[in-house]
Formats: C-alpha cells, structure tokens, sequence
C-alpha cells in the first residue's frame, strides 16, 4: 500500500489477508468501526481516545466486548506493518463479563463512579440535550422520509439511516449512564503525583517511544489535544503515581510496560 493509507483501504488491505472463515465476522466489526470513525480519515489520525470512546458507546449497550477482537487484530498489524506509529493495539481490551471469576459477588453489578469536572459535566449535558433534541429527531426524520420507498430490501438511505441512528441513541445511553453515576471532582494541581488534570509523559518501554496524555474526565476527552478519560487502562495505571515509577497496562499479549517521564499540572 503506497503513501498514507485512508482506514477504509487499510481495512479492506487487511480483509484480504484475514483467513476465510474469519473474514466475513471480521470485517462485519471493522466496517462498524470505520462507519463510525470515517472511511476516508488517515489511519494515522486514529487517536487512543478515539478508541476509548467507541469502546464506551459499545459498553453502554452491554454488548459482547469479544467484538472488539477484530479491531485489536486489525490494529496490531497496522504497527507491525509500520502504517501507525503508535501502538494502538493496547488500548483495545475485552472486559470479563460481570459477576465473572472467583470473588465475584452483588457489587459487581454496581454502577461504577464517574470521576469529572463540572465543566465535564456541563459538556456531557449539553452534548446529550444536542443529541436528543437536535441529532436524533433529524434522524428519525430522514428514515420517515426513506420509509416512503416501500422496497426496503434495497432502500440504501433507509438501512443507512437506521444505522446511524442506532450509533447515535448509543451514544446517549453511555451520557446519561455517566451522568447518573456522577462524582464531581477538583483537578489537581500537583506535579508530585497523577491526578485528574496532570499531563504526563510516558515512554513505552517495548518501542521506546515518548507519549503524552492529559487525564480528563468525561465530556473533556479530546483526541488532538491527548486529553484521556480518566475511565481509561493507561489513566487508571498512571493516577496516583510519580514520575520515574513503571506501570503495567494489560494488553492482550500480556502486560505493556511505560516509564513516567514527566508530570505537569494544567
């Protein structure tokens, strides 16, 4: 594949070389990840964010979380292959299924505390109130208007439309869970240890290469800008630790090794 490939020619690259029992699940999952984050985007622009983020829409659903095999496969080979600088793979993870395992009890199926600002907070209602009463009736409303060809084996629009509209109430339903389980919280000042609102930089110790994350809360995670949620494997390793200490993020290889470089407080 010549120059910077585009997801949706990296996809279809890597479909060719998947075995054909596995293809047609495969690229099933990959062709729901590329609608969602855009077929003609570069690979490279994909973000660790962009990732926790889908991956959360696809928790709120309460989905099998196997579904994300495919990405973390897809992902990985990328990096092998040199088309990604940044190993993405590892911020892809399957989650044990609740009340799973020895020790499991009532609790699990307690909603986890949403650790966030109040300008998170802000930004998750008004995205909510945009998405409810702005995004979702002109949805509804385009499938009315596709719903008028009465073939709705070949109505394109329609199929599309429904889609797009299954990804969007996801979406809503990820908000108003995170809103209900809601802590508000100060962001930290320090620049001893990682709290909510440190930047670190952290160097993987595999590749050694130099990142820097931002730990935000829900409603503030912005891909350009390396904000994570502080929901995520790598922000939950790094809270609370100093630089010069070594986290373990789990990966599905094992465990990924990353060196606290810096901390900054914003």
């Amino acid at each position: 594949m010549s120059g910077e490939p585009m997801l949706g020619e990296a996809i279809t690259s890597y479909l060719g070389r998947v075995s054909a029992g596995d293809r047609d699940a495969c690229a099933r999952e990959l062709n729901r990840f590329g609608r969602w984050y855009g077929f003609d985007k570069p690979l490279k622009s994909i973000q660790p964010v962009d990732l926790e983020r889908y991956q959360e829409q696809l928790n709120a659903t309460g989905v099998d979380n196997k579904r994300l095999e495919p990405l973390r496969g897809f992902l990985s080979d990328a990096k092998a292959k040199k088309l990604i600088e940044t190993s993405l793979a590892v911020h892809v993870r399957l989650r044990r299924a609740k009340g799973a395992g020895k020790g499991s009890d009532a609790r699990s199926n307690e909603p986890e505390t949403v650790k966030m600002t109040e300008a998170g907070f802000a930004n998750l209602k008004a995205e909510l109130a945009r998405l409810e009463t702005e995004v979702r009736p002109e949805i509804q409303e385009m499938m009315q208007r596709a719903a008028a060809d009465k073939d709705m084996r070949e109505n394109a629009p329609y199929h599309a439309a429904k889609e797009k509209l299954s990804e969007v109430q996801t979406r809503i339903n990820a908000i108003k869970a995170q809103l209900q389980a809601s802590e508000i919280v100060e962001q930290t000042v320090s620049t001893i240890s990682v709290g909510m609102g440190s930047t670190v930089a952290v160097r993987d110790l595999a590749d050694n290469e130099e990142m820097s994350y931002t730990v935000v809360g829900p409603g503030e995670v912005n891909a350009r800008q390396g904000k994570i949620s502080i929901q995520s494997p790598m922000a939950r390793a790094l809270l609370d630790r100093t630089v010069g200490d070594t986290i373990e993020v789990e990966t599905p290889s094992g465990r990924h090794r990353f060196r606290i470089e810096r901390i900054e407080a914003n």
